[in-house]
């Protein structure tokens, strides 16, 4: 909090009675100095270019008060624990999931894939096998004359 302090000047002058006078202060007394010297005076109270952010955040950090603040950083590890945990378990689920799918998918993608090429080669093999009938001469089977036993 802002803590007010008394600043006495030193061209006053207080009496018991309680008045006071103020001497007066010749303006001319600073009026022989380089006006280029006052400039680099200014800057080195004020420098913008090297100011950082940090700086403008800790000049801030007042007008916020300790109890909003408190509130504000409650809020934010909140939050930030919320969010924590949900990405944790989202990844566990994920990992469950696709362990999974390649523990039972990899299998039955090897199973079906056997089963594909076993009729590809029955279908293949019965193919060749009418057309050596077909073209073997002589060949009763070629002309539907199969005699049964």
């Amino acid at each position: 909090m802002v803590k007010l302090t008394q600043v006495e000047d030193e061209f006053q002058t207080n009496y018991a009675d309680g008045t006071t006078t103020v001497e007066k202060v010749e303006v001319d007394t600073f009026a022989d100095s380089d006006s280029e010297y006052d400039d680099d005076e200014e800057e080195d109270d004020f420098d913008v270019e090297n100011e950082t952010i940090y700086d403008r955040v800790v000049a801030l950090k007042d007008i916020i008060s300790p109890q909003h603040r408190d509130q504000l950083c409650n809020l934010s590890s909140t939050v930030s624990s919320y969010v924590s945990s949900g990405l944790n378990n989202g990844g566990k689920l994920l990992w469950t999931l696709t362990s999974s799918s390649l523990l039972l998918g990899v299998p039955l993608a090897l199973a079906i894939l056997s089963e594909t090429q076993l009729q590809e080669m029955e279908s293949n093999i019965s193919l060749q096998q009418s057309a050596q009938d077909v073209l073997a001469p002589g060949s009763e089977e070629a002309f539907g004359k199969k005699e049964h036993a």
